[in-house]
């Protein structure tokens, strides 16, 4: 069984907000963005958003979340997503690795049944939002193995269709060019210029105890259920290279020197890591706010 962590990262995104509306930044760039709900957020509220990750399943969502403007799912979009399509041919052992292990049969079986599904969809924008919902209905069986008898039996289905169906409150327009790509920090730090970077840098060796729901969505999108999040960290900045602390440091170091062409740099980190990160700021940039509303959520806003 896995022990499955409360969240992976803790970002307030009104509170980004309120820092980003004090130096009148209306443009930011996010080069560890994860799942890009806190980059939504923003764009509700007029900020232009420009996120990069390293993992593909947030690079999708980001297309539904932070590129798609206009575009949603009809009912017989998401019926043709949520259950096996007559005259398709399915991989349904595709994830019979994870049987019985994880998941039910039945369970194995919906995961290859949408994996192949989402394929077909029309839009990049579409699969964003079909693969948030599934994700969700994911997440809830996780739990549900955690807490058998806590949790409502719904069949997968139903679930998914409930879950994709909610993507939809996601959807918005800021009139405002908001992009996502995939790529590790510096390329995505160097594909766009912002009033603002944000930096919520994973901790040293973060690949080794990720989050579960994290690694396995990556590796259901990628169709290989022996996928492990080391494959995508293999060749980054923050990967195997930076696995001793000073080479951690170093790796940070670089970072906010490639950071010089942003005005603003907000770096999130806790209480656990500040007397890590903090010097290496205070070394970038003359000047450095300290916000700190909890021990896990505290904010370095450096400015020139």
């Amino acid at each position: 069984m896995i022990e499955l962590p409360e969240r992976t990262r803790r970002i307030s995104p009104s509170r980004l907000h309120e820092i980003l509306l004090e130096h009148d930044c209306k443009s930011l760039v996010d080069p560890f963005m994860g799942l890009p709900t806190h980059l939504n957020y923003l764009k509700r509220h007029g900020i232009a958003v420009h996120g990069g990750d390293l993992l593909e399943w947030f690079v999708r969502v980001g297309e539904g979340l932070i590129v798609n403007d206009l575009t949603y799912l009809r009912d017989a979009e998401v019926a043709e997503i949520v259950e096996m399509l007559p005259g398709r041919i399915y991989s349904l052992d595709l994830f019979k690795a994870w049987e019985g292990v994880f998941f039910s049969e039945e369970q194995c079986m919906y995961l290859g049944v949408w994996h192949d599904n989402v394929r077909n969809l029309r839009s990049d924008q579409q699969t964003g939002l079909a693969i948030l919902g599934l994700w969700r209905a994911f997440c809830y069986w996780m739990q549900k193995t955690q807490s058998p008898d806590d949790m409502q039996d719904t069949p997968p289905s139903e679930l998914a269709w409930s879950y994709i169906r909610q993507t939809e409150q996601w959807v918005t327009s800021n009139m405002r060019r908001n992009t996502v790509r995939q790529g590790d920090v510096l390329a995505t730090m160097g594909a766009r210029s912002a009033d603002a970077l944000f930096l919520a840098p994973p901790p040293r060796n973060s690949f080794r105890s990720a989050d579960a729901r994290i690694w396995m969505w990556e590796a259901w999108w990628q169709g290989n259920p022996y996928f492990t999040i080391e494959h995508a960290y293999r060749d980054s900045l923050l990967g195997a290279r930076a696995a001793d602390a000073p080479s951690y440091a170093r790796a940070i170091a670089s970072i906010l020197t490639n950071a010089d062409p942003y005005p603003v740099v907000i770096l999130q980190t806790t209480e656990q890591r500040i007397a890590d990160l903090e010097p290496l700021v205070r070394n970038a940039r003359p000047n450095v706010t300290t916000i700190a509303p909890h021990p896990y959520e505290i904010y370095l806003v450096a400015t020139r």
